[in-house]
């Protein structure tokens, strides 16, 4: 990215280089990055005084977020999971197109298995996520922070590593 700055000191006009915008990642920052610096500072201080005090006040409430959080865990893993099943499921399909699964007679029982197998782990990570709460005094907790971690990196490891070797053998079918 490329800018061109005007003598007041605003960007005028910014450019599109290949190399950031190509890999999907693009963020316009001021020619000079320096000048954001003092007011990142300044606001590390307000804005880490309204996380203590909105975490201090949810902890107050556990008892109603529990049942909140545990909702919100099976949403999220039913759309997590649900996505890396499809994602697995193409790249075997067109990766060997004989394997079991990837027949046409078996679908059926491939979409049972997988519908089962996505509510079983949303079931479980809402339950986790329950009882992982259960007590004020032992957060953070330990194993929910790892199960936290795992719900989120297997799926998203699973999906965005497919897609690379999708992508890198020229394999663009849906």
């Amino acid at each position: 990215m490329s800018t061109e700055r005007s003598g007041a000191g605003h960007v005028s006009r910014m450019r599109r280089s290949r190399g950031p915008v190509q890999s999907g990642l693009f963020i316009p920052l001021p020619g000079d990055w320096r000048t954001c610096i003092l007011p990142v500072i300044g606001l590390a201080t307000p804005v880490g005084l309204l996380v203590v005090n909105f975490s201090a006040w949810v902890i107050s409430q556990l008892g109603a977020f529990r049942w909140g959080v545990a909702v919100s865990a099976f949403i999220s893993a039913l759309i997590l999971n649900g996505l890396t099943a499809v994602n697995v499921y193409r790249y075997v399909r067109n990766r060997w197109p004989n394997f079991v699964i990837s027949r046409q007679e078996n679908g059926t029982w491939v979409l049972v298995g997988a519908i089962t197998l996505i509510l079983l782990t949303a079931f479980l990570s809402s339950v986790f996520s329950y009882v992982g709460m259960a007590n004020p005094r032992h957060l953070p907790n330990g194993i929910a922070v790892i199960t936290g971690f795992l719900g989120v990196m297997i799926p998203l490891g699973l999906s965005l590593g497919l897609n690379r070797k999708r992508r890198a053998s020229g394999d663009t079918r849906g």
